[in-house]
């Protein structure tokens, strides 16, 4: 009798001591997919799995009418965005690339001089390259700084991505490591900013080759291609066409045209760098024992190839609903992966996007819906010659990417130049609003919502257009994103496992509202410059 009191005792202890270890997820992990309009979950639900996407729509909560609240919805803000709770106008990556008056050149969102890259060979010469990284242009704490803070830096912090911007920037400024994908060798690299050296595990992963493997494989539609009843003909105008080939249409030898579309550059553009990317992400978790420590550890992950497919092909292509599908099995084996290695109900998941892509203006016109493309250069050039015809030849136009303009220093003061810019800008086809930050500081134009969280003052330009519905910049191949409208601001916002309820919700929210409705489930502080406003609709009934 009194051992059976003994074992009930133990049961008890272990149960509490379950019950206090679970009180904090053990892994948070945020995912997200590069250029995923929030529709992607439904138009192409009928060739997903059920344990994927469906998994975490039916079994966590979906936030059906979450929204970028600013320009332009680019990779570089989008990521920065979501990790530090707030908008450009704080964190100050206010596009991928911006002008730097101070510099007198474009810098591009994860820049640093002063570090170099670090591969299995150690660190590289002290030479500033492309891969000379690091978060510091990044002027907000993250969610993930703020986990470091809070447990004296005791909760690991890693950022995966194949692009740099997507590993580091939501990885914060105190990230044990980021490690982003080398289109020159196929391997997972970093900056010295991190480490000198690459970890072992990390090592052993790069020796796999998988990237080479991969791209010797040859890219066909993984279900039936008339399974793909959401998205156009094989065969459509302005997609891309990979060198060596004649055409867009399915199926791809890789292993035959890789090296004259950049080798393991080509591993972004196509499906299998998700495939890539899935595969690190296990590697991290093994390799840095990550939701085996006392405190939470926290992975962030962007998938880019989404992203690559979407602007080569389309929104509208057999590429991109198959590379969907795929990517629903990616999401498949991801949690099934973490089901057995941190335990289901210990990890803490959500799946967003860093914007979403717009039709171009070729299909829309045949569509007979509102497109065309602008021409940016004329754009440039009417803005040139209007000036100069009111104040003489000068060098007005320091810098323009949409929506950004920089104008330079001229004998004519600044604000007589922005008004006269705003007035020329306004007149020509394609422009819908001019935004003027140190004019239209009090104006209250629904736009002006956008303008005010996009701007900053160190970074962004002197002048910001807003273009007409349907506009795009002229391209020829597949789309792009950038605009204040919902194709490109609509993005999915799913939650899933520790403490989530199931559920949806269609009530707007806005993309600043992660980090603080992580925040309040992790008992964190809010980042400084956060958004103190959650999703509210996950915490009812607790």
């Amino acid at each position: 009798m009194n051992y059976r009191i003994f074992l009930v005792a133990i049961a008890l202890v272990s149960q509490l001591a379950h019950a206090q270890t679970n009180d904090k997820p053990k892994l948070v992990v945020g995912i997200v997919l590069d250029q995923m309009r929030a529709e992607y979950l439904y138009r192409f639900q009928d060739n997903y799995s059920e344990n994927g996407f469906k998994r975490l729509m039916n079994d966590g909560f979906n936030v059906k009418n979450m929204h970028y609240n600013y320009v332009p919805t680019y990779t570089g803000p989008g990521h920065a965005s979501i990790y530090t709770g707030t908008t450009p106008a704080n964190h100050g990556i206010v596009a991928n690339d911006w002008y730097s008056r101070k510099k007198g050149r474009t810098v591009y969102c994860a820049e640093d001089e002063t570090v170099f890259l670090t591969d299995g060979s150690g660190v590289s010469k002290k030479e500033v390259s492309s891969y000379s990284r690091s978060p510091r242009n990044l002027k907000s704490q993250t969610i993930t700084d703020e986990l470091k803070l809070a447990t004296s830096g005791r909760s690991k912090v890693v950022g995966i991505s194949l692009k740099d911007r997507g590993a580091i920037l939501p990885a914060g400024h105190m990230a044990d490591y980021a490690f982003w994908y080398h289109s020159e060798t196929g391997k997972f690299i970093t900056s010295n900013y991190y480490t000198e050296k690459l970890p072992a595990w990390l090592e052993q992963f790069n020796a796999r080759q998988l990237a080479d493997s991969l791209l010797n494989l040859t890219w066909e539609t993984i279900r039936p291609i008339q399974d793909y009843k959401n998205s156009g003909a094989d065969k459509a105008v302005m997609e891309k066409v990979f060198k060596g080939r004649k055409d867009a249409t399915f199926p791809y030898n890789l292993k035959k045209i890789r090296k004259k579309n950049g080798n393991f550059g080509l591993m972004s553009q196509v499906p299998f760098g998700n495939t890539l990317l899935t595969q690190m992400t296990k590697a991290t978790i093994e390799g840095e024992k990550l939701g085996s420590h006392d405190d939470t550890d926290f992975l962030t992950i962007s998938y880019s190839s989404t992203d690559y497919v979407g602007h080569g092909f389309g929104i509208r292509s057999k590429e991109l609903e198959d590379t969907y599908v795929r990517m629903d099995g990616e999401l498949s084996e991801l949690l099934n992966f973490l089901d057995d290695s941190v335990g289901k109900g210990n990890y803490l998941l959500f799946l967003s996007a860093d914007h979403a892509g717009s039709d171009n203006p070729v299909f829309l016109e045949k569509s007979r819906l509102t497109g065309k493309f602008i021409d940016t250069k004329g754009i440039k050039d009417s803005l040139n010659m209007g000036l100069a015809k009111l104040f003489g030849q000068a060098d007005y136009i320091a810098h323009f990417s949409v929506p950004h303009i920089y104008f330079n220093d001229v004998d004519t003061p600044k604000e007589e130049i922005l008004k006269a810019a705003a007035s020329i800008l306004k007149s020509l086809d394609g422009v819908k609003e001019v935004y003027v930050p140190s004019l239209h500081s009090s104006r209250n134009l629904d736009i002006d919502a956008f303008f005010r969280k996009s701007v900053n003052k160190m970074n962004s330009g002197d002048l910001l257009l807003h273009l007409d519905q349907g506009r795009m910049p002229t391209r020829t191949e597949g789309t792009t994103h950038g605009t204040a409208y919902n194709d490109d601001t609509h993005v999915p916002m799913l939650w899933y496992g520790w403490h989530v309820p199931k559920g949806s919700s269609v009530a707007k929210h806005t993309i600043d509202q992660i980090t603080p409705t992580l925040s309040f489930l992790l008992d964190l502080p809010l980042p400084d410059t956060s958004s103190d406003q959650p999703i509210e609709e996950i915490f009812e009934g607790k």
